[in-house]
């Protein structure tokens, strides 16, 4: 998806074929299309969009689209696309090789508009039913892992969910498309997953950490982006940066890296407003609830050194949204009955 749109790409080193192919998808939907004249072009393409589908020419040079075809399933980031060939070549051989390189479809040249249509509709709609079902999974798998969270934490469960809808109205403000939005909301219940691995000992110590205590305290940050790092799967590679950077900070003074300004990547700068914004207002072991005047008060302070100063202004700006969220999610405080 670009924008939101279903992304093609169209690959095929005669210019002609390629106008003519876009014209005909044009005309029937609002694709975003983007095009390689070459085998090469089109392994760069795919390393700066994700694609939902693409249209491969077989008969070009020096690499031909079967070649083409053998990389991009070799790659792990690639692999889950559809390929449909475009050729008019039509022996069994060139459809048997075309399919067992993983393509799922032929289209056949001069085209036919009604046919390359329904084609490439009907296998983004197979798509976007496999996408749906991936990422159903990975949320479960989400939940799940904020549940060890949780259990494991000192934060609360609505701690997890406060953060994960304020990051959410924060990039969506932001100007980020509804699919990025919706995976910072998911991702961002994983921020502290790394916590996992730090001592009980120390997560739960009822008084300030000791300077040798806070800096395995910081290892959390290392800890998430291992247990998540190595998933092929975007809505957990999104949540691996916010769990590694969600402690950077904008002047370069955070940690783990100690990266700065625009290095850090946006979904980290998202994701520290609205942890550290939450964090300080719930009571801990250490430290009193703060206001939202205290809370605010130090937020400003640290504009420009700790944050993001444009994403800090846009939080600022709607408050009373954020604030609203933290309202509608309040921890339930349960009092339990004295025995009789």
């Amino acid at each position: 998806m670009i924008n939101d749109k279903p992304a093609i790409l169209v690959v095929d080193d005669d210019l002609t074929n390629i106008q003519v192919g876009i014209r005909m998808l044009k005309d029937v939907d609002d694709y975003q299309m983007i095009f390689a004249t070459s085998g090469e072009q089109a392994l760069e393409r795919v390393k700066e969009h994700d694609f939902d589908l693409i249209l491969l020419d077989i008969l070009m040079q020096p690499m031909d689209g079967f070649e083409v075809c053998r990389r991009l399933k070799a790659d792990k980031a690639t692999h889950h696309i559809p390929v449909v060939f475009l050729t008019a070549r039509t022996d069994s051989d060139s459809l048997i090789q075309g399919f067992e390189l993983g393509g799922v479809d032929y289209v056949t040249k001069p085209f036919n508009a009604h046919e390359l249509c329904a084609r490439v509709k009907t296998h983004l709609e197979l798509k976007r039913y496999h996408d749906r079902d991936i990422e159903e999974t990975q949320r479960e798998i989400i939940l799940m892992m904020s549940a060890v969270c949780e259990f494991k934490s000192v934060e609360t469960g609505q701690h997890i969910n406060r953060v994960a809808e304020i990051s959410a109205l924060l990039a969506r403000l932001a100007g980020c498309s509804g699919q990025l939005c919706q995976e910072i909301r998911w991702a961002a219940a994983m921020h502290d997953v790394g916590k996992v691995a730090i001592p009980d000992a120390i997560l739960h110590k009822p008084a300030r950490l000791t300077p040798q205590e806070f800096e395995i305290i910081k290892t959390h940050t290392v800890y998430g982006h291992d247990i998540l790092r190595h998933s092929t799967r975007q809505l957990l590679r999104c949540a691996a940066v916010i769990a590694h950077q969600h402690h950077e900070h904008w002047d370069g003074s955070g940690y783990p890296q100690g990266l700065s300004g625009e290095e850090i990547d946006l979904r980290g700068r998202i994701v520290i407003i609205a942890d550290v914004f939450d964090a300080l207002l719930q009571k801990r072991a250490y430290k009193h609830a703060w206001s939202y005047d205290e809370v605010l008060d130090y937020m400003r302070e640290r504009r420009g050194t700790e944050f993001d100063p444009r994403l800090l202004d846009l939080f600022f700006a709607h408050i009373n949204e954020v604030v609203e969220i933290e309202e509608r999610l309040k921890d339930v405080i349960v009092h339990h009955p004295k025995d009789a």
